[in-house]
């Protein structure tokens, strides 16, 4: 198998509450993935000793790092994920204002993409889920433009946990034979209509 693709950057506002379970909302695109990575927390695996010599272990997820790349962070999907509002602005023209306050309450979210595979020749396509993530206020970079255009998406961090189902799960795979039902596949778990 061969990764060669990512599309898509969908998020879904997470919601937990005790007997009724789990669910998703106000979701939508982030943008155009240009890259993904999910590093992992996990350390050495837990041993434990009996007569002189390792007799069991388990290996126990400790969270974990988002890190992606879009084609450019618009303002809308931006607050929905850091837990801001935007405002429209008259004066001195039309536009639109996002305001970070310094006790910024950033909510949970599930986050999905897909990728894309080659085995044998056939492509295959992956829903990528993760079920609760908290993404971090962007750093900002910022260069003049010079006499050639230089292309660069926005990198924005999240922080993958464990979602509050029993049991508890923080990412699933679910392959496809075309890339559609892979879509369809996160919006579904996402709650997010199709467009």
């Amino acid at each position: 198998m061969a990764k060669v693709g990512l599309s898509k950057s969908y998020y879904a506002i997470y919601t937990y509450v005790e007997g009724t379970g789990i669910t998703y909302s106000n979701g939508g695109l982030l943008g155009k993935a240009v890259d993904a990575e999910i590093s992992l927390d996990n350390g050495d695996p837990v041993k434990f000793y009996a007569d002189n010599g390792p007799a069991e272990s388990a290996n126990v997820f400790n969270g974990g790092t988002l890190t992606i790349t879009n084609d450019r962070l618009a303002l809308a999907p931006v607050a929905a994920v850091l837990g801001l509002t935007t405002s429209a602005l008259t004066e001195p023209a039309s536009g639109t204002r996002l305001v970070f306050p310094a006790d910024l309450n950033v909510p949970y979210v599930g986050y999905g993409t897909i990728r894309k595979d080659i085995t044998d020749g056939s492509p295959s396509y992956q829903a990528i889920i993760l079920y609760k993530v908290q993404f971090k206020v962007p750093n900002d970079s910022l260069a003049t433009q010079g006499e050639t255009v230089e292309f660069s998406g926005q990198q924005f961090t999240a922080a993958i946990m464990r979602n509050d189902a029993s049991p508890a799960v923080w990412k699933e795979i679910a392959t496809f034979a075309d890339e559609a039902n892979a879509d369809a596949y996160i919006r579904t778990v996402l709650s997010i209509p199709s467009t």
